[in-house]
């Protein structure tokens, strides 16, 4: 994996008002974003990137939380908390008002910025992933964490943008059916 910016600081004034744009809208106008921070255009792609960036980062700032708390809930119980942990966050996820519109509204761009390999959003989870992994069951035995969290993440999307992909309704449940086949490895 090539290297990621860091996350932008939860503190940042921009990001704040950006996070509440993409709550109440499911996007973010930078022309809007800009004047409501203070800033020229300019000075925004400059210090904090293109549109993609901004929305990866709002959308991250909006996912970190709900891991940080889901994280201890379900910690020390294996295959099952791991799953669960997934699944509540893709529910979460699908239920949040602004991503359903990001979603539905700016398909193209949601899944630029959701599952490109050069946005910020992919690799952190595939990260948190493969740490989740190792943690609460070890590192597989036939293969390594990271590539089986990267499987996992793709098959979440897969179902989670189902919609979009194939027309059919998202189906986050058979998702985590799925999940808990393949963390599910004999152990040696």
């Amino acid at each position: 994996m090539s290297q990621q910016p860091a996350p932008f600081a939860s503190d940042d004034p921009l990001l704040t008002v950006a996070i509440a744009m993409f709550e109440r809208d499911g996007w973010i106008d930078l022309r809007f974003l800009a004047k409501a921070a203070g800033i020229g255009r300019a000075t925004l792609y400059r210090r904090y990137g293109d549109r993609d960036r901004i929305l990866g980062e709002v959308v991250w700032a909006l996912a970190a939380p709900n891991i940080a708390t889901m994280r201890p809930k379900f910690r020390g119980r294996g295959v099952d908390g791991v799953v669960e942990m997934i699944g509540n966050l893709l529910h979460t996820s699908a239920a949040h008002h602004g991503m359903r519109t990001f979603v539905a509204q700016h398909t193209d761009t949601a899944l630029r910025v959701m599952t490109s390999q050069h946005g910020v959003i992919q690799q952190r989870f595939i990260a948190g992933i493969a740490d989740t992994i190792r943690r609460e069951i070890g590192e597989p035995p036939d293969i390594d964490a990271t590539t089986l969290a990267y499987a996992i993440t793709r098959l979440g999307e897969s179902f989670y943008y189902r919609e979009l992909i194939t027309g059919d309704p998202p189906d986050i449940d058979a998702a985590t059916v799925i999940i808990r086949r393949l963390l599910t490895y004999p152990t040696v």
